[in-house]
């Protein structure tokens, strides 16, 4: 049957104009007047769901001072969001939960101003705290915090799910003081923090035992060419003239600040905390590599099995990756950059820039501008989220996971009056649900809200349909929803990731849609198909006197898209049959566009 026959009960209908798909073509307009309800311009089938505000929160006892909602960290259930407050005095850390919308104060600051230099002297029950910036869950169940202004210091709350307290927070003054940001952890329990300057370097610190940050040996990032260039000077700015014309990217090496009991191997005081940055002075003496305001962080793996690093240089408009061959050595990469290429639009993100110190244009032009907070999915993507209003998030595409991406793409977009969109982080439970903040609106009015971005489910059960157009077949978040013209090739495959529906019959079945949604059946529970309607088989047969069965490592086929389906959509799910009876994968809709 053709597919344009699938259409003929819908041709009496008005054909609905494609909603956008990934990668979005331009940054948003204006959506202040949709604040409270979509802030967001996202792909097509991904929905958005305010989870709490800090107005509301306010009225309940949230501190009037908690405002500028940052880096968020979930708990391992995903029922608890730890939510810092970034202002510059009576800062601190709460834990909202999103089964009751309660929260409890974990840190709150005393609004003072005056933050103890002193560990000897400090007590978190008398001391005021600035600028929070990161939110970081630890493999061992407590949360980091850090402050991101002079001499911050690292706090970690040791019993964060404890139901009222008291919280046993730790001041880790053994971790040199840094303008902090970015805090991840790798799988060996080592920790990676930066120094958000103009001036700043990226600083690891390894515990002496796992799981226990009080004591540790810390290290500045060295790249091997820099320190060898005699004009280069790790106390300038990235962009000083002889900064620029040293190699900041290549093989590097961690370079001790302390040995491995955290003593300082360096005339400054890594450890002075509140009046200097002490961290910064003692990595300038030993030639840390400088980069224009190292932000945040994220760790993930190469298809070589090394762990890599990921951090933003908001002041270069980079991401770079840093390739963790060994505790000692690793190879800093550009990631993404001003260069790289638009997925929309086929050109540089950046057309008007070819060197870190130019501009890229105004911030409402569609451009890749201030690179600040990164998050990494179930899938191994990398999101890049702009600080800048309006403000993208960046999807990246590293198809061959070599720490150099071939692409990005917006994939979503945020137009509030005086946002900024940060804290994006992928659910540890649903790997195609996302948990982002609205930051520092006019409206005052901060949020946290989710992102759900597989639109039509099937049966969850080991079964799993990737479609794609002119490319790869995918089954990533915010891509169930492709656009589609005529001609286009598009590629379906079928897999059983698990094996569980190996040998079973299977079939690939596709069928006209009005553009704007699919429509859940009424008959068959994860079914996107109308059972009124006719279909056809894309792959594999009803024939079940010779049936088609799964094969290890799954199926594939194509089709081509025919004319005259513009303003039609295409829906596409697979089923396989079993002892247990139909298995469905998620259903894929192509919007036809022309």
């Amino acid at each position: 049957m053709m597919l344009t026959k699938l259409l003929v009960p819908l041709l009496l209908c008005a054909g609905t104009a494609a909603a956008q798909t990934y990668p979005l073509p331009a940054t948003t307009g204006s959506t202040t007047a949709t604040e409270g309800t979509a802030p967001f311009l996202l792909p097509a089938g991904v929905t958005q769901t305010k989870i709490a505000d800090r107005l509301t929160l306010t009225l309940q006892g949230l501190p009037a001072t908690f405002g500028n909602w940052d880096m968020i960290a979930l708990d391992p259930t995903s029922r608890f969001v730890f939510v810092p407050a970034e202002v510059s005095q009576g800062s601190g850390l709460f834990r909202f939960d999103t089964q009751d919308s309660s929260f409890e104060l974990l840190m709150v600051g005393d609004n003072s101003g005056v933050r103890e230099s002193d560990p000897a002297q400090w007590s978190a029950a008398t001391d005021d705290f600035g600028r929070f910036d990161p939110a970081t869950w630890t493999p061992w169940g407590s949360v980091l915090t850090a402050e991101e202004t002079t001499g911050g210091r690292l706090f970690e709350v040791r019993n964060p799910l404890a139901t009222g307290g008291p919280y046993d927070v730790v001041w880790h003054s053994g971790i040199p003081a840094l303008r902090h940001e970015g805090l991840r952890l790798d799988s060996l329990g080592n920790v990676y923090m930066v120094d958000e300057d103009n001036s700043g370097s990226i600083y690891k610190f390894a515990p002496k035992t796992p799981g226990d940050l009080s004591v540790g040996q810390s290290f500045v990032l060295r790249v091997d060419a820099y320190a060898a260039n005699p004009l280069a000077n790790a106390a300038l700015d990235w962009s000083a003239p002889v900064n620029l014309s040293a190699s900041r990217f290549g093989a590097a090496t961690w370079v001790p600040m302390t040995d491995a009991d955290g003593v300082a191997l360096t005339a400054a005081d890594p450890f002075a905390f509140v009046t200097t940055t002490g961290g910064r002075n003692a990595a300038d003496e030993l030639k840390g590599t400088p980069y224009g305001r190292p932000e945040d962080l994220e760790v993930s793996f190469l298809a070589n099995g090394h762990e890599v690093l990921f951090c933003s240089l908001t002041s270069e408009n980079r991401v770079v990756s840093i390739e963790l061959s060994d505790p000692t050595h690793c190879t800093v990469r550009v990631f993404v950059d001003f260069d790289t290429l638009n997925l929309a639009t086929g050109l540089d993100v950046n057309p008007l820039q070819q060197s870190p110190t130019v501009s890229p244009g105004p911030d409402t032009a569609t451009n890749f501008d201030d690179p600040d907070n990164l998050a990494v999915d179930a899938f191994g993507d990398i999101y890049v989220v702009e600080d800048q209003n309006p403000g993208d998030v960046w999807k990246c595409v590293d198809a061959d996971r070599d720490g150099v991406a071939e692409g990005m793409g917006i994939w979503l977009s945020l137009g509030v009056a005086g946002t900024e969109p940060t804290g994006l982080i992928a659910d540890p439970n649903d790997p195609y649900r996302f948990w982002l903040c609205v930051m520092h609106p006019d409206s005052a009015n901060d949020a946290l809200w989710a992102l759900d971005t597989r639109p039509y489910p099937g049966s969850d059960d080991d079964l799993v349909l990737r479609t794609g157009v002119n490319g790869p077949a995918v089954a990533l978040p915010g891509e169930f929803v492709k656009a589609a013209g005529a001609g286009d090739t598009v590629a379906l495959e079928v897999e059983s990731p698990g094996g569980t529906h190996l040998g079973e019959p299977y079939i690939v079945f596709g069928q006209g849609a009005l553009a704007g949604g699919l429509i859940p059946s009424p008959f068959i529970a994860g079914s996107w198909l109308n059972l009124l309607w006719p279909a056809v088989i894309l792959d594999g047969t009803t024939n079940f006197v010779a049936p088609v069965n799964l094969p290890g490592g799954g199926s594939s086929a194509s089709l081509v898209v025919p004319s005259g389906l513009a303003g039609f959509s295409i829906a596409i799910q697979a089923v396989t049959i079993g002892a247990g009876g139909l298995t469905l994968t998620e259903a894929h809709e192509l919007t036809v566009v022309n």
